[in-house]
Formats: C-alpha cells, structure tokens, sequence
C-alpha cells in the first residue's frame, strides 16, 4: 500500500508565547489523489494547518509530512511537492498578468512554450484574457484571487493547497474552478481545501475534518458524518389532497425543521428510518399520499449538530476525535 500524500502526527501549535493555542492534536491522513477537506468556523484551526504543511510555520510540536518529506526536517523537500493558494494574495503586483503566469511556470521548470501554453489554458477558465497586460496592482482583490488561483493551475506538483480558494468569485467562474479541481485529481493530484462553504465541501471532498477550537471534532466520508449525527435525515412528501389537518398532523410529529411549499413538504427528522414510515404510514392511512422520500442529512445541517453538541458538552473533552467507518 502507498504511503500518504499528507500525514498529521498529534499536530500541536501556539501563538503569543502560548498564550493562544490554534491547535491542539490534530492528527489526519490524506491518501493520493483525494480531496480532503478541513472544515471549521474562522479560529478553528484550519488555516495554521495549511500554513505548517505548506512550511510557512513551524509547529510547536508533533511531525507533518507532504509526500514523505518531513515539513520541518526538511522542508525544501516538502515544497518542491507542493503548490498552495492561501488567504493571503501571492502575486507579484508589479508584473502584468501574463507575466505572472510565466514567471511562476518557468520557476518552477516549465519551457517557455509550455507556459505560454497553460497560460492561455488557464487564463481562459479564470476569465483573466482581457486582463493579460493588468498590472496585478491594478486587478481588484476578486481579481488577485482568480490570478493566485492560476498560478497554482499553471504547475503539476503532486499536492495543491486550497485555502479558501473561491472567496470572491462569481458563481460562473467558481464552477469553472471547481471542475478544474476535479480535473487535476482525476489525473493523480491530491487537494487539501479549506472552506466554509458547505455545499462545496460536500461536492467536492472525498472525506472532511471537522475542526473545533484546535481539536478534531469529526472525520470521514460525508457518509461518516451522517452516522455520527443522531440519525438525521430529510423527508419530502406530498398528498393527494391538499389539506390543513393533513399538514397539522406532520407538524405534529416535532421534526427539526418543517418547510411547506406549493403543496410540498420538506423535514428534517431524527430517529430511525423505520420509525418515520411507521409515521407516514399511519398519516397515509387518513391523508393519502402522492409522493414520500427519504434523503440523508446534508453537511450543513450535520455541520450545526455536531458543533452544536460540542458546544453543551464543553469540559467534556469537545474535540475528542469521533469513530468512523472504514
């Protein structure tokens, strides 16, 4: 079996001569050609992590490693594996756009024909063409965004950091840039990407860390974290008539969430599955049915759960890290 593209050893770090901890053992493994997401509230952890894999920091203590090159033993090596997108603008703001790209390419050993050939690539998926002769001091931050982005795009290492990688973008070009992530993992590239945008971490991560006040909250497939959840599912139902009471007795059930609309309902339940079509079948009896399905939890209603119970539990060891399968 391979070893990881990403290994976190009790990963320990604090700021302000310890009078702050960011992290407090965090332990996790990426495997080869995975998205792997880190996911948390701002102060939760997830942007040391990414500052002490991609060598910018070096821990207090445990051991991390990028494709087996220890980060603080030998963080050259580690950096020839990587590319990284951080919060913080990486551009060089007196080149144009263009030369930005070539510059970063031709650094890190591409000819000058193939980085004016990625160049045109990615410039077309980021929009950035009409900006090729802009100044990077000239772009606004949305802009600066979409360029650093690029520049990660531009070069094939085997590990690519995203750290809040589409802050800003626009809905068309945030696509573009999430199928050009896929893109890059189908060909063998592994992405560690933090966000707090729960409808791109649950369309794009193979399996997601969950991260509270330093702590590992939760690990797994988004599979895992439903399971970790207190059986939460969705419902969508309709009747065949319409009918006040019929809505009523639904409501009546207590489900966490209840939304009606245009005769449909959508719920947010927790219990066992067979619980709830014993539910429905008894309200079936009265109030017919046309339409009854059951759907998992999305990540953002598990996400509020799971930190919701971390919160009541604290001085009870919130980040305790939770089992998962396999």
């Amino acid at each position: 079996m391979s070893s990881p593209a990403l290994q976190v050893d009790d990963l320990r770090h604090t700021y302000r001569r310890g009078r702050k901890t960011a992290l407090d053992g965090v332990s996790f493994s990426v495997n080869s050609g995975e998205i792997f997401g880190l996911l948390g509230p701002n102060g939760a952890g997830k942007t040391t992590i990414v500052k002490i894999l991609t060598t910018i920091l070096r821990p207090t203590s445990g051991r991390a490693f990028v494709n087996g090159s220890d980060v603080v033993r030998d963080p050259l090596g580690a950096r020839r594996q990587l590319t990284a997108v951080l919060q913080e603008s990486a551009v060089e703001i007196f080149l144009s756009v263009w030369d930005n790209l070539l510059l970063y390419a031709q650094m890190h050993g591409l000819s000058r024909a193939d980085a004016r050939r990625r160049a045109g690539e990615v410039s077309d998926i980021l929009e950035l063409g009409q900006y090729r002769a802009t100044r990077a001091q000239a772009l606004s931050g949305g802009y600066k965004r979409r360029l650093q982005v690029a520049k990660a795009l531009m070069v094939d290492s085997p590990v690519l950091f995203l750290d809040e990688a589409t802050t800003g973008m626009d809905p068309l070009v945030k696509r573009r840039v999430v199928q050009s992530i896929r893109d890059q993992v189908a060909r063998g590239r592994t992405v560690l990407l933090t966000t707090q945008l729960l409808d791109e971490a649950e369309s794009l991560c193979d399996r997601m860390l969950l991260l509270d006040r330093g702590r590992s909250l939760a690990e797994g497939t988004l599979s895992d974290l439903r399971a970790l959840s207190t059986r939460m599912f969705r419902i969508q139902l309709s009747f065949s008539d319409c009918s006040e009471e019929a809505f009523a007795a639904v409501r009546a059930l207590a489900p966490r969430t209840f939304e009606e609309r245009d005769g449909e309902i959508e719920m947010t339940v927790t219990g066992t599955e067979d619980q709830w079509i014993r539910h429905m079948a008894a309200i079936s009896e009265r109030w017919p049915l046309a339409h009854l399905e059951f759907r998992g939890a999305n990540l953002e209603q598990i996400f509020v759960e799971l930190y919701g119970d971390a919160e009541k539990k604290e001085g009870s060891q919130p980040g305790q890290r939770l089992a998962t399968s396999d």
